[in-house]
């Protein structure tokens, strides 16, 4: 039996790679963009605007490898290969939900160092104390756990639209698939809403008399790992019972 670390490392070296290959074309879009200013003479050249450019385009490739990341992750439930491991599924589903959240940490170690060093260059960097630093290290956590959580809500939608079109008719499917977007819309856009208060409340965004501060986002943290359990223990029966292999 396959234990579930075995198969995290066999995922996430896959994944390693992609993380790689997109930290590369940031860095040649970085290099790219740099020349393109030097002969239009358009910016001058400086640690700082090196800077701002790599980190522009780390973004965009991290949400570009956010999305890739997803689709990596949802493909793994339906290919042969990976069902037939001698393994449960709850340890596939775990493994592959791990893998994808090490595979971006993975990626943004890459962009990390090299932020880093550019603004070590610049002049060295400031790192807060105290109580910013707690709200900072509290806010990586927060990030990290709504990834996951958008993951497994991801991993949710597709497994519960493979279940319900198994049982549809050809000529039910598209108008089922439109519905399902529709609710997904209308969810996700609750989650953006109370994502956006839970950011604000550190910074006075909102006004409230019982959470201010590192005590909301703590809070959010907790409903968000609540939630990915729940999530999780649905896939997981939608796997074992009704999601079949292409």
């Amino acid at each position: 039996m396959t234990n579930t670390w075995t198969m995290m490392r066999t995922l996430t070296r896959q994944r390693s790679l992609t993380a790689f290959k997109t930290f590369i074309v940031t860095l040649v879009a970085t290099v790219v963009s740099i020349l393109l200013a030097m002969f239009t003479g358009e910016a001058k050249i400086t640690v700082d605007f090196v800077l701002t450019l790599l980190f522009a385009y780390a973004v965009i490739g991290g949400l570009v490898f956010f999305v890739r990341l997803a689709i990596i992750q949802e493909r793994v439930w339906v290919n042969n290969y990976y069902r037939s491991v001698p393994t449960t599924n709850l340890k596939l589903y775990t493994a592959n939900l791990l893998a994808t959240c090490l595979s971006f940490l993975i990626y943004a170690a890459f962009e990390g160092v090299v932020l880093l060093a550019l603004a070590v260059t610049r002049g060295g960097i400031n790192l807060p104390t105290g109580d910013p630093m707690t709200v900072l290290v509290e806010m990586g956590i927060f990030l990290i756990v709504l990834g996951i959580f958008i993951w497994a809500f991801i991993s949710l939608v597709h497994l519960l639209s493979v279940t319900i079109m198994a049982f549809l008719p050809e000529t039910r499917i598209r108008l089922v698939q439109w519905i399902i977007y529709l609710v997904v819309i209308i969810v996700a856009s609750f989650i953006f809403d109370q994502v956006q208060r839970l950011f604000l409340l550190p910074f006075g965004g909102y006004d409230s008399n019982t959470l201010t501060g590192s005590s909301s986002v703590l809070v959010g943290i907790g409903i968000f790992i609540v939630t990915i359990l729940l999530i999780s223990a649905v896939n997981v029966y939608l796997l074992e019972k009704w999601v079949e292999t292409k």
